[in-house]
């Protein structure tokens, strides 16, 4: 089920692609993303179903519904759910079918790239919030970047959406390269990027102190905190309504999400 959610929207995404901009294509090009979108939904439901929640004690390391691919050494492709990120599954699933929906009837221009846009923008989510492995974490944290930057570009509002789009681009992604850095420190003590491999490992307090420094400048501009908040009023004010809702409900809590998946792994050590 966790990898129908993954590949569905990306299926959808692949339909639509080849569609010409006739009127009777742009109708169904509406219907095809927002029922895509409306199955990933029901499968999350499902999934939330056969959770099983007795095993899966919050901050325990009981992933369930698996999936893993070990063909790379560099990154462990590691896909799973717990008791945190089921929620944040289900959110992204319940908002993409409304993002949808608010811009349905106005806009008409690059249709086609509108909606590929908002469905892959749901998948890069949904593997942010299933991925078990903190250098997956980070690429799927930064991915939404362009693909954003681009629909505020296209289909936002006013003359100054230009600088707002770039604002928060390059704000946002300055602001994660220090967690990039921890990241790869983590890496060359452990060897590996892991979760659970990383919450069974002893790193020092002076280096806890750094790594975690480096994490919370990533988070505090993303979610974004006090003074760090320069980016989000216009990106907001400028953006499509899709962009803005996507980027209230879902794109926000990618930060919080990070964070709670460390006192996770702390708690689980």
């Amino acid at each position: 089920m966790l990898t129908l959610l993954l590949l569905i929207p990306l299926f959808g995404s692949l339909i639509i692609l080849p569609m010409s901009n006739t009127l009777e294509s742009k109708r169904a090009m509406k219907k095809i993303a927002l029922t895509t979108s409306l199955i990933n939904f029901f499968i999350s439901l499902f999934l939330w179903y056969e959770f099983d929640s007795s095993c899966a004690a919050l901050g325990g390391g009981q992933f369930q519904f698996v999936s893993e691919f070990n063909q790379l050494s560099f990154c462990h492709l590691n896909f799973g759910v717990d008791g945190i990120s089921l929620y944040f599954v289900l959110l992204t699933t319940f908002v993409t079918p409304i993002a949808l929906l608010s811009n349905y009837t106005n806009i008409h221009k690059n249709l086609k790239f509108f909606l590929i846009s908002i469905l892959v923008l749901e998948t890069l989510q949904i593997c942010a919030f299933v991925s078990l492995d903190l250098l997956l974490f980070y690429i799927f944290f930064e991915s939404v970047l362009p693909i954003l930057f681009i629909v505020i570009v296209i289909f936002g509002h006013g003359k100054d959406r230009f600088r707002s789009a770039f604002l928060f681009f390059l704000y946002t992604l300055a602001g994660s390269l220090p967690m990039l850095l921890s990241i790869l420190v983590i890496y060359s003590y452990i060897g590996n990027t892991d979760f659970q491999l990383i919450s069974l490992y002893d790193i020092s307090l002076e280096s806890q102190k750094f790594l975690w420094l480096g994490f919370f400048v990533a988070f505090a501009v993303k979610t974004p905190l006090y003074p760090f908040i320069i980016w989000l009023p216009k990106a907001h004010s400028d953006s499509p309504l899709a962009g803005s809702i996507l980027l209230a409900a879902t794109i926000l809590k990618l930060a919080t999400y990070g964070a709670m998946c460390l006192g996770r792994s702390q708690t689980s050590a």
